[in-house]
């Protein structure tokens, strides 16, 4: 049975932290086109879910606002590139830019030891 994660979410800001994180990532050159960038990071059933920022997808002319709540189809791929972990997927790929308090790290460190990833 999957594990539970409750998710509160009280406004689109995000903080200091995590936008200097979000610049950083943004501005590093990557070795695959980047589907989207996600802060406040946590696994759940090996996807990930977070708020999304430059999201390169568009849906019939609209684009995903910043801030959107993001939840990746399933991780086939993670590996580090600089600083920041990035996850391919199916749909794409992701660069995690910071990781949810309490739960994100412990989440994708479990996900890490559940199989082999590059």
């Amino acid at each position: 049975m999957p594990e539970e994660i409750a998710v509160e979410i009280h406004g689109k800001d995000v903080s200091d932290f995590q936008l200097s994180r979000l610049v950083r990532a943004s501005d590093r050159k990557y070795s695959v086109p980047i589907t989207a960038f996600i802060s406040d990071a946590f696994i759940a059933e090996d996807t990930c879910a977070g708020v999304s920022f430059e999201h390169a997808e568009k849906h019939e002319g609209y684009r995903k606002a910043d801030g959107a709540i993001l939840r990746t189809g399933k991780i086939h791929t993670v590996r580090k590139e600089g600083r920041f972990w990035l996850l391919e997927t199916r749909g794409g790929n992701y660069v995690v830019a910071s990781f949810m308090r309490g739960v994100g790290r412990v989440s994708f460190l479990k996900f890490l030891s559940t199989g082999e990833r590059i």
